[in-house]
């Protein structure tokens, strides 16, 4: 019941959004990384935490500190990434008032307690507050004081990740259009052709089928691994955190990571690309007829390029849903078996 080519159609293009997806992601990182603008949304996020004069001047002695220095690219750049332990560590640091002493639970209570101590290390009355609170959770327990500024931070990242992501929409529909008319990776059209070919739409929806089965045994997860594309198989890459030590990355890297998506969504039996068969035919057609194809076109580029901006996550986690619910209306002879051991995934050519 559920085996059927509205699923198989629904797979093959939730699995093309969710490619272009990684690349429009790749991009937006390469330019994010190149103008240093994470790294300035970065600095004034931790300059407002607590929306205080006095911590945006424990901001910059933060930023001064080797344990956040040490991320910089250059002494004139700014990390555009701080894990939670590097920014709790530079804030406690904060607590010694003698460079060389070594902190203790006894040293940060004669801080946080006494007014003339903590004026001295440059703690105002706010954030003594914040302090305070993780101190008395913390009950004395040094490693349980920095987790509870850890959580702080982290929690506080999540909401300015948000926040980052809204303000980058135009950024990342503009990359979105951009490699969507590239690539002329047209909904109505991939739609249109496969829906007149079936039998390699179900090709293409077991090839896509396998290769989702196998990343979730690698236990692939959108949030913090990435995906190598290659001529027909993919490789997952766990953990693959930008490095925010090492200058931008090469633009020829970025460039050949987006042309293997494109030869693999194209190897997939996915129509895309500027060939004849995917171009609207104007001779012999009406000014009215070439101009309805032409709007056509442009619709159903435009409609690619917004689901693009749901993102590799979304997607993803939609494919999964899919793959279930066609794997639900497979015979047991049907299914397919997949490699339980390699980390990459061959996908059949079509043809």
């Amino acid at each position: 019941m559920f085996n059927s080519p509205i699923i198989d159609l629904a797979l093959t293009l939730s699995f093309t959004y969710f490619s272009l997806s990684l690349t429009v992601s790749t991009i937006h990182e390469y330019i994010s990384a190149l103008l240093n603008k994470r790294g300035e949304y970065l600095k004034n996020t931790i300059e407002c935490l607590l929306f205080d004069q006095d911590w945006k001047k424990i901001a910059e002695k933060l930023y001064s500190n080797p344990n956040i220095a040490s991320l910089k690219k250059d002494l004139n750049s700014l990390p555009s990434y701080i894990p939670a332990g590097n920014f709790a560590t530079a804030l406690m640091d904060q607590f010694k008032n003698d460079k060389n002493i070594i902190l203790d639970m006894n040293t940060i209570r004669d801080v946080l307690t006494d007014d003339g101590i903590a004026a001295q290390v440059g703690i105002s009355d706010g954030i003594r507050k914040l302090l305070l609170n993780f101190y008395e959770r913390a009950q004395g327990d040094l490693q349980n004081f920095q987790k509870q500024i850890e959580t702080f931070y982290n929690s506080a990242m999540d909401r300015a990740s948000g926040v980052y992501k809204r303000a980058s929409q135009l950024i990342v529909f503009i990359i979105s259009l951009s490699i969507c008319a590239s690539f002329n990776v047209d909904t109505i059209n991939i739609v249109n052709k496969l829906w007149s070919k079936q039998d390699v739409l179900k090709h293409t929806a077991d090839n896509l089928q396998t290769t989702v089965t196998q990343l979730n045994k690698d236990k692939y997860n959108p949030k913090t691994d990435s995906i190598e594309f290659g001529v027909d198989k993919i490789t997952v890459i766990k953990n693959a955190h930008v490095d925010t030590t090492k200058a931008v990355p090469d633009v020829k890297k970025v460039v050949r990571q987006v042309s293997t998506v494109k030869t693999f969504i194209d190897g997939s039996g996915i129509p895309i690309g500027w060939t004849s068969q995917n171009t609207p035919i104007l001779k012999g057609k009406t000014f009215g007829q070439g101009l309805l194809q032409l709007l056509i076109k442009i619709a159903g580029i435009l409609l690619t390029a917004l689901a693009l901006m749901l993102g590799a996550p979304f997607w993803f986690d939609l494919i999964n849903k899919i793959v279930s619910l066609r794997a639900a209306g497979k015979k047991p002879e049907e299914e397919s078996t997949t490699p339980t051991k390699s980390t990459t995934v061959t996908v059949k050519p079509v043809g």
